[in-house]
């Protein structure tokens, strides 16, 4: 009863403070309800940009996303379609007259889906055109295992896109299955997806690919006479609706109805994301050199249609690109996504040759960029601390900024904490940069109690933008750090591959760096530390509460505990033989080294673990393991699984749970 008194105390005068701050504090139930804009396309005559907005949809524990259109001057959005299932992927005609998208409007059948996250027949999604004038959406494909993606061909008559196979034995796996006689054998009978084109008026369909391959990415020549393509031997069994995710030999293609295809790029690693140049001669793509590196640089390159050797534009960039290329409409040059440190940027990569520049001269939370059919304007997503994200127009050279979308008015309500980007001295003496989202209301000179976040990846970083779970702690009182240690991206490939053979290492160290670094600058209480993360960043905290007794309590979700197991358990064994230089009996020493649960007899901190049951990435066996460990010693352990769920918890009332177990 004192426990509950002084937590209703606590809670009352963190009230107290937010209302004197002008606002209230988050919590995860406004955070599902933040509304989020993505996936801008400007008409092809420049008036009106499609985009869609995700929101929670409580009656049925999901988040819809739906379609709307803004005039490109400004004025107020409209929503176009409203799916009981929520849509995606709009793709505007070549005559702004219709937006073709993806949705699920067919009734499922009951009982109909044959393995555990497998769509239902009948159920899936499939291409649908709407008048952007008004009207009632017609549905142009029909097929059983879905569509996945789509593109128009220039003159709109056509569409090309992406299905995955039914199996010619089908009739024959049906009745098995309905007879038990269902087994499968591990690595055979692979499922594949392949290109398809539609006529839009009479619905004919012809097959344009076939074979032991899956097709990805169809993009339609200016012409209409070839559809680029990117094929890897990755494919799905049938007790699995996801792709392999070992191979990284992709390739770019180009093919026609009726014609062979033909290979167009013939690097070891992975080439995707192919783009027409506006007179057709020239495909621009994205490709990694290495075939075995996970944290190898993605740079733009560019190949002719008819094959050849391959130009790279972006040499001289230190850092990857991170989006597919946009041509500027006199082909003179290409448009990119990159990044810097934790921001976004728009780079302009001059196609005879030349540095790589950035669009925008500020650096911010840039992301979902389009450039306008005339080549003057640029239609982008824009968030930072304070802001979710929003749909915003600015002229080619990044200057006459302007918001578009307003979608979450009720923001300014919110009592939120600063974010600070700061950097720090981590092992040898390398820069590491990371964020701290202050408490609010935070008073200069005070100490907070501090949570520690990391991230996954390893290879992933924490970028700039509005942390709704960062601000829920924030407005309970707790400084956030959410440290970028090596093996980071956005800060060159150097950076990115420094934690090779040292996962747990010089990476450890440099957060813990971090850490100290708050401390020394008076915000964090260095006697009131947590610690979290989910992935690597789950892996990271049951290693570090191996390492170290500083932190008073520690949260892992979906976290590592034994690389030897995992390697046997995970869909991306190729990623440890990359990190550890080799399989767990050539680079034994290196997985048993940096095993938490190796070290399992040093752990005092209390932890909950939380897990997905569906976990295919990180196998759920990774948390059984470590909670048997700490149980048998007596650690203050706690393991909440969550069922359906996979890598990440996605169903809102599991994330709700989850947080609110996490604050508590």
């Amino acid at each position: 009863m004192k426990r509950i008194t002084l937590i209703l105390a606590l809670l009352i005068a963190m009230c107290a403070l937010a209302f004197a701050q002008g606002g209230k504090m988050m919590t995860i139930e406004d955070a599902l309800a933040i509304r989020d804009v993505g996936a801008p396309q400007w008409s092809p005559d420049g008036k009106w940009i499609a985009f869609t907005v995700t929101e929670w949809n409580r009656k049925d524990d999901r988040r819809d996303s739906h379609i709307y259109v803004v005039s490109s001057a400004g004025g107020e959005p409209v929503k176009l379609t409203n799916g009981e299932r929520g849509e995606s992927q709009p793709r505007w005609s070549p005559d702004s007259m219709r937006i073709a998208f993806l949705a699920n409007r067919d009734t499922p059948q009951a009982g109909a889906a044959a393995t555990p996250g497998a769509p239902a027949a009948g159920g899936r999604n499939q291409i649908w055109i709407i008048p952007v004038a008004g009207g009632e959406a017609e549905k142009l494909t029909d097929e059983e295992a879905g569509v996945a993606q789509f593109c128009w061909s220039h003159d709109g008559r056509q569409l090309a896109y992406v299905v995955r196979d039914t199996p010619q034995d089908k009739a024959e796996r049906d009745k098995r299955r309905r007879e038990k006689f269902d087994a499968i054998v591990v690595d055979s009978d692979f499922i594949y997806s392949h290109l398809w084109t539609i006529n839009r008026e009479t619905k004919e369909k012809k097959r344009v690919t076939e074979g032991s391959f899956t097709v990805a990415d169809p993009q339609w020549s200016p012409q209409g006479d070839l559809i680029a393509y990117t094929s890897s031997r990755a494919g799905a069994q049938e007790s699995s609706w996801t792709d392999i995710a070992e191979d990284r030999n992709a390739d770019i293609y180009v093919a026609a109805p009726n014609v062979k295809p033909r290979q167009i790029t013939t690097s070891p690693g992975p080439d995707s994301a192919p783009r027409f140049s506006p007179d057709g001669k020239w495909i621009a793509y994205n490709a990694e050199a290495d075939p075995v590196s996970w944290a190898s640089k993605s740079d733009l390159m560019l190949v002719s249609v008819d094959g050849g050797a391959p130009r790279n534009l972006t040499a001289d960039y230190n850092e990857s690109v991170a989006s597919a290329p946009d041509w500027s409409p006199d082909g003179q040059a290409l448009y990119v996504g990159g990044t810097v440190g934790v921001y976004g940027q728009l780079l302009r990569v001059p196609v005879a040759g030349g540095k790589p520049t950035s669009i925008f001269e500020s650096p911010a939370g840039y992301t979902g960029i389009d450039l306008s059919p005339d080549g003057r304007r640029l239609a982008f997503l824009f968030e930072d601390a304070k802001l979710p994200r929003d749909l915003y127009v600015a002229s080619s050279t990044g200057q006459q900024s302007k918001k578009l979308t307003d979608f979450n008015p009720q923001i300014k309500n919110f009592a939120l904490g600063d974010i600070e980007v700061m950097r720090w001295k981590g092992a040898d003496g390398l820069d590491i940069e990371g964020m701290l989202i202050k408490p609010v209301a935070y008073a200069q000179g005070t100490r907070a109690p501090m949570i520690l976040q990391i991230h996954g990846g390893p290879y992933a970083r924490f970028s700039y933008g509005f942390e709704s779970r960062a601000q829920i702690f924030a407005g309970r009182g707790y400084a956030v750090l959410m440290p970028n240690p090596r093996g980071s991206v956005g800060y060159g490939n150097k950076f990115t591959t420094a934690n090779l053979k040292d996962w747990g290492g010089k990476d450890f160290q440099d957060i813990m760096a971090g850490v100290d670094e708050v401390i020394k600058r008076g915000v964090a209480d260095e006697n009131r530390l947590a610690v979290m993360g989910g992935s690597y960043g789950g892996f990271m905290t049951f290693w570090t509460i191996t390492q170290t007794d500083r932190f008073k309590v520690a949260i892992g979700h979906a976290g590592i505990s034994d690389w030897f197991s995992f390697f046997g358990q995970s869909d991306i064994p190729g990623l440890m033989e990359y990190g550890f230089g080799g399989t767990p009996w050539t680079a034994r020493e290196m997985y048993e080294r940096w095993s938490p649960i190796r070290y399992v007899e040093r752990v005092k901190t209390p932890i909950m673990i939380t897990h997905g049951e569906q976990d295919r990435r990180v196998p759920i066996q990774q948390a059984e393991e470590y909670y048997r460990a700490l149980k048998k010693r007596g650690v203050e352990v706690t393991f909440v699984r969550f069922p359906r769920e996979g890598h990440g918890i996605t169903e809102p009332n599991h994330v709700i749970d989850l947080v609110h177990r996490q604050v508590e």
